[in-house]
């Protein structure tokens, strides 16, 4: 079943977390919030899906501290790459200004865990009208 010309195409999102559960739980709301949902281990695991090809996604939610690659690196690697998908963060350092270092980066938002359903649509819709 295809769907009309005029519908919009579902909002994908790629779900980068060292921490299988937290993938899981992730893709689980993302996905009952009517989003099309990717899930990657590693910045590295996620790089290698490229295969050198554009990125066909709307959004990256990453999780700040990944061993390895951490979120911020993953994005500053895509940006230098010539890749630039609008980007929302997580994280579970609760510190007030956990999220500062993220602004001046294009990171469109840091986000507290465990995320919220509210909080994370408002970040999308943020990070979507951005693609726009």
């Amino acid at each position: 079943m295809t769907s009309a010309p005029d519908e919009p195409r579902p909002v994908t999102i790629a779900v980068i977390d060292d921490d299988a559960s937290v993938r899981v739980s992730l893709k689980r709301l993302c996905e009952a919030l009517g989003f099309r949902t990717r899930t990657y281990a590693s910045g590295a695991e996620f790089l290698a899906s490229l295969d050198g090809r554009p990125p066909d996604l709307d959004c990256l939610l990453l999780d700040s501290h990944m061993p390895e690659m951490t979120g911020s690196e993953l994005h500053h690697h895509l940006l230098a790459s010539g890749v630039d998908i609008p980007t929302i963060v997580f994280t579970a350092d609760d510190s007030p200004d956990a999220g500062a270092h993220y602004a001046p980066t294009g990171i469109v938002a840091c986000l507290q865990k465990p995320l919220g359903s509210e909080s994370l649509v408002a970040a999308v819709e943020r990070a979507i009208k951005l693609r726009l």
